[in-house]
């Protein structure tokens, strides 16, 4: 989620409320010492890591998407070929490469989902820091609000490029490809973040208490939040691949889950619209709705499950197994998740969704 939206005035400094918050966009960099814990102290097998994570959140943050375009009768008229034709080409992509190339194929889809996911990733987390920043009515021009996109970027960077070049460098069993970098070119990035991140500290203290005011330690709380979510599963998970991948996708996936849900408040926070009926309803404010909106969510994602189960039910004696359903269900889910996320969040480009997430007057 990219935002490039003129400042508001100084509101609110949570995104939702405190507890909110806490919870979705705090707390939930958590899961990823807990994936940690799991593979490293307790030497879980990373297929249920992946699956614990697959229930919890990674399944329920796919369709959250869902709610947003499917489930929106406003968004069909909008875009009906971006959200209906777009994951069907997707999917025919995604079995035509595993088809036809095999093994190779599951290395180029494994590489392309690495590579996809690390952008999609930190693009959220951005987004989030993005709406603090407007939330806490600080100009644009502020230097020490232009360094904690950098911070962001060139920290992740070197922690994606450290664990290319000193591995494991798999993903679900296979390697992914990469360009062999030396690691004092690596270790340069980490150099630069340190850098970055002592001229925040000093730019920050140089405006005396605007440093200690609430949305100045909300921002340099996610910042430091955001690196841990990055510098866990990248660095610290190295008993194997699935493990890491996962606690990255749980973490995203809680992140998701909240946005979209305070997206869809803002949006009908009218009372409930005939052309999104149910979506409207169940995020109105109070937490049984809360509850209703995951239990819709989790109830969207066993569909893909479903499909999973029954589609190697009907083919049954022929090579699509339950390993190939699961692979395509998952990746063209995933993929499309991602495309389809780089159309409805430009908020560049559509100032409706900038109001919705805060971050236009």
């Amino acid at each position: 989620m990219t935002t490039t939206a003129a400042p508001i005035a100084a509101r609110s400094p949570y995104i939702v409320s405190p507890g909110f918050d806490a919870v979705f966009f705090f707390g939930s960099t958590a899961s990823v010492l807990m994936a940690w814990a799991a593979a490293s102290l307790f030497h879980v097998n990373g297929f249920y890591v992946l699956a614990a994570v697959a229930v919890v959140s990674n399944g329920p943050h796919l369709v959250a998407t869902w709610t947003r375009v499917y489930f929106d009768k406003r968004e069909w008229r909008k875009r009906p070929w971006q959200i209906f034709l777009g994951p069907v080409v997707i999917t025919a992509a995604v079995v035509a490469v595993l088809q036809g190339m095999g093994f190779k194929g599951s290395r180029v889809l494994n590489t392309a989902l690495l590579y996809w996911a690390v952008w999609h990733f930190v693009q959220q987390n951005w987004g989030l820091l993005r709406i603090y920043q407007k939330r806490s009515g600080e100009p644009d021009s502020s230097w020490a609000l232009r360094l904690e996109r950098p911070m962001l970027y060139v920290f992740v960077a070197w922690c994606m490029l450290h664990r290319l070049q000193t591995g494991p460098r798999r993903l679900f069993g296979t390697e992914v490809y990469y360009v062999p970098i030396p690691l004092w070119a690596v270790n340069v990035l980490l150099v630069v973040s340190c850098l970055l991140a002592a001229a925040w500290i000093v730019l920050r203290l140089r405006e005396g208490r605007v440093a200690w005011t609430t949305s100045a330690l909300l921002r340099g709380g996610f910042l430091a939040c955001a690196a841990l979510g990055f510098f866990v599963p990248f660095l610290l998970i190295t008993t194997d691949d699935t493990s890491g991948f996962a606690a990255a996708a749980c973490w995203h996936g809680l992140q998701y889950i909240g946005i979209v849900h305070f997206y869809h408040r803002n949006a009908w926070k009218g009372g409930v619209h005939p052309d999104a009926r149910l979506v409207s309803w169940l995020t109105q404010p109070g937490w049984l709705r809360l509850f209703g909106f995951a239990v819709l969510l989790w109830a969207l994602a066993a569909s893909g499950y479903g499909v999973i189960y029954v589609g190697s039910l009907l083919t049954r004696g022929t090579s699509w197994n339950i390993y190939t359903w699961g692979s395509v269900v998952w990746l063209s889910l995933t993929f499309s998740h991602y495309y389809l996320d780089g159309v409805i969040w430009k908020i560049s480009r559509d100032p409706k969704v900038a109001q919705r997430l805060a971050v236009a007057a």
